[in-house]
């Protein structure tokens, strides 16, 4: 069937919005990397620790919400509205609720890593630092993957070229409104 058949551009687009969750995951793996590192270096030098404490500090407060608005405001209802039930419609609810529990391990470590801007040498005043930051790893490792293999095959095979495009425009907006950088 002719109909069945995407064109080059349907499917740069289908990618382009994916790519650029994707992307999010990516620089989501990286400052939780740097995060981890900062927390396992107490010893690190003091500006090395300040600037890794920054970075990290922005990505979890500027662009985490942005990913998660992503998610939850473009990406679930669209999804909600086309997936039959079963274990698809479950990991859609499910990527949703895990952004709770996400927000509230960086809600308990924001504060930390602002201490570390702005007194590096403060670090030690924070024991669970580590804890937390591994309980915030371990939270994302499961979260991305479950995201990776049942969310993103569930939005190639379920949404439209429409929607990618909407949700890939969406992205972008929110960025601009923010002055965050935009996905890549």
């Amino acid at each position: 069937m002719l109909t069945g058949i995407k064109s080059p551009d349907a499917k740069r687009a289908e990618e382009d919005a994916i790519a650029l969750l994707l992307g999010c995951h990516q620089r989501i793996r990286h400052f939780t990397g740097v995060a981890l590192r900062l927390a396992e270096n107490p010893q690190a030098g003091e500006t090395e620790r300040a600037d890794a404490a920054r970075a990290v500090l922005r990505y979890y407060t500027i662009a985490l919400p942005l990913h998660e608005a992503d998610e939850n405001d473009s990406i679930y209802p669209r999804l909600r509205k086309k997936l039959p039930e079963g274990a698809l419609a479950e990991a859609n609810e499910t990527m949703v609720a895990q952004h709770q529990t996400i927000d509230t391990l960086v809600a308990a470590l924001v504060p930390q890593w602002q201490t570390i801007v702005d007194r590096p040498a403060g670090q030690n005043a924070f024991r669970s630092l580590l804890q937390q930051t591994h309980q915030l790893q371990n939270t994302w490792t499961s979260h991305l993957q479950m995201e990776e293999e049942q969310v993103v095959p569930a939005m190639r095979q379920y949404l439209t070229l429409h929607d990618l495009e909407v949700i890939r425009n969406e992205m972008r907006a929110r960025r601009e409104q923010s002055g965050a950088p935009q996905p890549s």
